[in-house]
């Protein structure tokens, strides 16, 4: 285990710490409707049990023939019309078949020439077309088992299914799936300065933003919420709570009370009731995280608490927090999202000992900063559309390329 010199354990240690404890244990699994599974990860894997397509078919709208070598000038006489959804039909010599995309092919067909490559005519009510060039054989037509072959692996376990995934286990006329259990979590607030919206403000006092935001995001991952809760800052009362979420939650999350400060009581209180595994992390904003566990009689409860300030309970969850979270709920693929280096639209002459997530968007090819970075100050996590990732003892100057992570690859 290594350490920075501040003594602060380096952001990629705890993830992968984080992750090789959620992988200790696996989530009960049930069955889900498909129409109900979008969020939820996969406890078996799916093998394909037919070809999809199940059957050869047209790419287009065309007519369908036997191919030879000299189709070209030929004059065929077209037999019927063939729709999708119907079953297919033998070809008879000399003739065609006039074929709809996503109808199967005919018996003694094996090619589906398009339509503006011939030139229809209908006389005395026999439909005929000539060909005015040659195609190749086999062209547009989609081959059973093209997309997805019987026996094929579809979807491995962990897989976490959205809407393309829901969509391909449609197609192989999937109705159910077996899914682990909803993860079950608790959201703490503490804080005496806290109040919930809705209320009069009194001087001193902040509206509490933290457990609206956290719960939105547990909701976009389809977690069980157990409760969101507002607790002052009274270790008693802290202890109570921490106890009764330990009993029906998999997960606590709290934000605030991580410090050193006089009314941070969360790491004497964990102390008492628990076991704290870590404490401090060398990232900014968002240094003050702990990440330990509350015992019961029955069962331990990992537990993260984030720090107090809104910004840095953002950036902390995102980056440490929903990678733990998807392990936790049996994802065992795409974890850990993927940067890309993009040229910076801004200078860091001076190093730093944390590494730092800066809310910046991609602007005209450059990494533009949001004017305020405070660890205080939400409307940056509103406006960026990703994090320039700025190293440890990393300086650049504009136009240099820095390690840039999109939204998109934050949520997966």
């Amino acid at each position: 285990m290594s350490y920075s010199p501040q003594n602060l354990l380096p952001v990629d240690d705890l993830i992968a710490q984080l992750l090789s404890s959620a992988e200790l244990s696996a989530p009960e699994n049930e069955n889900c409707p498909l129409d109900a599974a979008l969020g939820r990860v996969l406890s078996e894997s799916i093998i394909s049990g037919m070809d999809v397509p199940p059957f050869d078919n047209s790419a287009m709208d065309g007519y369908a023939l036997a191919w030879s070598t000299k189709l070209q000038d030929q004059i065929l006489t077209v037999s019927h019309t063939t729709y999708a959804g119907q079953a297919s039909a033998e070809i008879m010599p000399d003739s065609a078949v006039r074929i709809l995309t996503g109808a199967s092919i005919p018996r003694g067909a094996d090619t589906v020439i398009m339509q503006e490559n011939v030139t229809h005519s209908v006389t005395d009510d026999v439909v005929t077309i000539q060909i005015n060039q040659q195609p190749a054989q086999g062209e547009n037509i989609r081959r059973a088992g093209q997309d997805i072959a019987k026996g094929q692996l579809v979807f491995s376990v962990g897989t976490r299914l959205g809407a393309a995934e829901i969509g391909l286990l449609a197609s192989l006329g999937i109705a159910t799936v077996n899914v682990y259990q909803r993860l079950k979590v608790s959201v703490i607030a503490t804080g005496d300065e806290l109040i919930e919206v809705g209320q009069p403000l009194v001087e001193g006092q902040i509206y509490n933003s933290n457990a609206p935001m956290l719960a939105a995001l547990l909701k976009s991952l389809n977690v069980q919420l157990m409760r969101v809760e507002h607790v002052p800052d009274q270790p008693e009362r802290l202890q109570e709570i921490l106890s009764l979420a330990a009993t029906d939650s998999d997960l606590i999350l709290t934000t605030g009370g991580a410090s050193v400060g006089d009314a941070d009581h969360l790491k004497s209180v964990l102390t008492q009731i628990g076991r704290i595994e870590n404490w401090k992390i060398a990232i900014k904003p968002g240094k003050p995280l702990v990440w330990g566990e509350v015992n019961t009689r029955l069962r331990n409860v990992p537990l993260v608490g984030l720090p107090g300030n809104p910004q840095s309970v953002w950036v902390t969850f995102l980056i440490v927090v929903l990678p733990y979270l998807k392990a936790l709920q049996g994802q065992r693929v795409r974890l850990i999202p993927q940067s890309v280096k993009v040229p910076a639209g801004f200078a860091r002459l001076k190093s730093q000992g944390r590494r730092e997530y800066l809310r910046v968007r991609l602007i005209d090819g450059q990494l533009i900063p949001h004017g305020m970075q405070s660890s205080g100050a939400l409307m940056s996590a509103s406006w960026a559309d990703g994090f320039a990732v700025v190293e440890v003892g990393q300086t650049f100057d504009v136009g240099d390329l820095i390690e840039y992570l999109p939204m998109s690859g934050v949520f997966g």
